[in-house]
């Protein structure tokens, strides 16, 4: 496979790394070999890849496993998930998590990437709902900040909502920006 035909959320593998697409920009010049601005996760370490290509470069696709897992509870050893298929239990390293713990609630269901029997990555769903847990106090006319108060959510996700929203409510959260959506 060349660079060129990377898209967004493909998995490819690059000087002995593997990594999973961001974005991928195709340019050209004129009278010149067409570029390719790429950024990439790497899977292992988590750093980011910010570089260009020329286009003709060839990197190896990697085909990953996709398994439907249920979240069941966190240790000191890291997150523990079901398989929804086989009912076993997968304990996958907080360093695979990373950032998704944020959003993850007991029985919520993920997408598990596994590539050669070792969990890649955990990809998650669009949205999730969780119940807000604290919320400063809201005041009518206080728009100074965009009519915008901070609010903790039961996994201790801190985020920025409208004023009417309080502690007891559930708030769907967009996991990709960790922005409020709606009250639910």
């Amino acid at each position: 496979m060349i660079v060129l035909d990377l898209k967004e959320g493909n998995i490819f593998e690059y000087e002995g790394n593997i990594y999973i697409v961001i974005y991928a920009v195709h340019t050209h010049q004129q009278q010149r070999r067409g570029l390719v601005r790429l950024k990439a996760k790497d899977m292992k370490t988590g750093k980011t890849l910010e570089d260009s290509f020329r286009s003709d470069v060839k990197v190896n696709p990697v085909y990953v496993d996709e398994v439907v897992l249920s979240y069941l509870y966190s240790d000191g050893e890291g997150y523990h998930f079901m398989d929804n298929n086989t009912y076993e239990q997968v304990a996958i390293p907080a360093d695979v998590v990373g950032e998704s713990k944020n959003y993850i609630k007991e029985n919520l269901e993920v997408t598990g990437l596994f590539h050669a029997g070792r969990i890649l990555d955990i990809k998650l769903p669009i949205s999730v709902e969780l119940k807000v847990i604290e919320a400063e106090p809201g005041h009518k006319g206080d728009t100074v900040q965009g009519g915008k108060k901070k609010v903790k959510l039961e996994t201790g996700f801190v985020i920025q909502t409208p004023l009417f929203v309080e502690a007891g409510d559930v708030v769907k959260v967009d996991t990709r920006t960790g922005e409020y959506v709606t009250r639910v």
